[in-house]
Parts: structure tokens; C-alpha cells; sequence
């Protein structure tokens, strides 16, 4: 009995071990891919940024904003909601831009629910179409509100190369196009909020992991969509 349960310790310790080393590897593997493909300032602004996370301070965002008008892109989820909500919460006029209505819906009700907010809506943009984004400017410029805060949220990883109705490829429409297109469409509203308003691009390290190239549309070579949404994310920041 004593050496079968020595046996089992033995054999998870092992297992315990393997495991360890794999995410060690995979860890350093990935580490020291993105460190021969991105840039030294980036890694320099990397480990800069690391350090200022950790002064952040939770009683920073005990603010109210009654009053300013936040537009969140891709805000039914992740991120995008987190952002919302927080905003709502905070007392500002939140408008929810999501592609699907359902969804979008489901999420302004509990986010309203949440911080007893009414002042939260929902406009309902697909942002992988141009004439979308148009018409959803159209409509919010005739609210005739400033926008003090725009956070370009919305993001696609799509694994497959898909083009759109428009002849653009899906991730590269979503997340290049449709930032850029609404930040610019924007602008006039985004001015008469100055010198208080914000245009805030939610990036990602990812970009961290290839180098930028001049085939936006990954139109050549064998595609991938983690590597697009790589190359998407560094245009943002570029």
C-alpha cells in the first residue's frame, strides 16, 4: 500500500512537472517571438506601461460625469460592456453601438439594471460596413450632442479570409476600417466637446507577436486570423 501511494505522488509530481515546463516553454516561445517581430520601442513602451499599471488606483474612477456623452463601440461584451457599464455607472449618457440589436438590448438592460442609469442607448452599426458607419453617423449627428468620450472597442477575430459586400477582408474592415471611419465621422461632434473630449482605441499586446507589413488584407500567403488581428491591432496604434 505504501509503495502504491508512493507510486501515485511520484507519478503526479511528474505530471505536475510537465505540465509546469510546457507552459514555461509555450510561455518563453511566444515571448521570444514577439521580441524578434515588434519593435524596441514598443517592448521598451511594453514594460513602461507595466509599471504604470501598478500605481492605478481604484478611487480614480470614483468620478461622476453627469452630463458627458460616451459612445462605446462592440459594448454587448467583454470589454465594450465592462467599459459601458463603468461609464453608466458614473453617470454619464451612454450610447451602446453594437451590430447585433438582440444582443445589444439584452446588454442595455442589464447595464441599466446594474447602475439604475437610464440614460443608457442602444445604436445598432455593423462596423465591417463603410455606408453602416455612415448611416449611423447620419443618425447621431441629428441627436445634436457632443461626444465627449469615443471608445473604438469593437474588434473581429475571424479565422477564415472572408471579404465583404464592400471588397474588403472581414477583420481588416472591422477593425482598421471601421475604427478609423467612425473616429473621422465622429470628429465634428467630438469637436464641439472640446477641449474635453476623448478618442480612446482599445489595442491589444497581441500586435506585440508579428510585424506590420504592407499587405493590410493578408491577400498573400497561407491566412491567419490571429496573425491578421495581429497586424490589425499595430495599424491602430500606427
Amino acid at each position: 500500500m505504501k509503495n502504491a501511494t508512493l507510486h501515485f505522488e511520484f507519478h503526479i509530481s511528474i505530471t505536475a512537472l510537465i505540465m509546469f515546463l510546457l507552459k514555461t516553454w509555450r510561455a518563453s516561445a511566444f515571448g521570444v517571438y514577439g521580441y524578434l517581430n515588434f519593435t524596441r520601442n514598443g517592448f521598451l513602451y511594453s514594460l513602461i506601461f507595466r509599471e504604470h499599471s501598478k500605481k492605478f488606483k481604484p478611487e480614480d474612477m470614483e468620478i461622476r460625469i453627469e452630463g458627458k456623452n460616451c459612445v462605446v463601440t462592440g459594448a454587448n461584451s467583454g470589454i465594450g460592456f465592462a467599459t459601458a457599464e463603468a461609464l453608466a455607472s458614473c453617470g454619464a449618457t451612454v450610447y451602446m453601438v453594437c451590430r447585433n440589436k438582440e444582443k445589444g438590448e439584452t446588454a442595455l438592460s442589464k447595464i441599466q439594471s446594474s447602475t439604475g442609469n437610464p440614460n443608457v442607448h442602444l445604436e445598432v452599426c455593423d462596423l465591417s460596413s463603410i455606408s453602416e458607419i455612415k448611416s449611423f453617423a447620419s443618425r447621431f449627428s441629428s441627436k445634436d450632442v457632443p461626444v465627449h468620450v469615443l471608445v473604438n472597442n469593437a474588434g473581429l477575430m475571424e479565422q477564415k479570409r472572408v471579404t465583404t459586400s464592400e471588397g474588403f477582408e472581414l477583420n481588416f474592415a472591422v477593425n482598421v476600417l471601421g475604427t478609423y471611419a467612425t473616429t473621422e465621422l465622429m470628429l465634428p461632434l467630438l469637436e464641439i466637446a472640446s477641449p474635453d473630449a476623448r478618442v480612446i482605441t482599445v489595442s491589444s499586446g497581441g500586435m506585440y507577436t508579428t510585424p506590420l507589413t504592407s499587405d493590410l488584407q493578408f491577400s498573400d500567403g497561407k491566412f491567419s486570423g490571429a496573425e491578421q488581428y495581429a497586424r490589425n491591432k499595430r495599424v491602430q496604434v500606427s
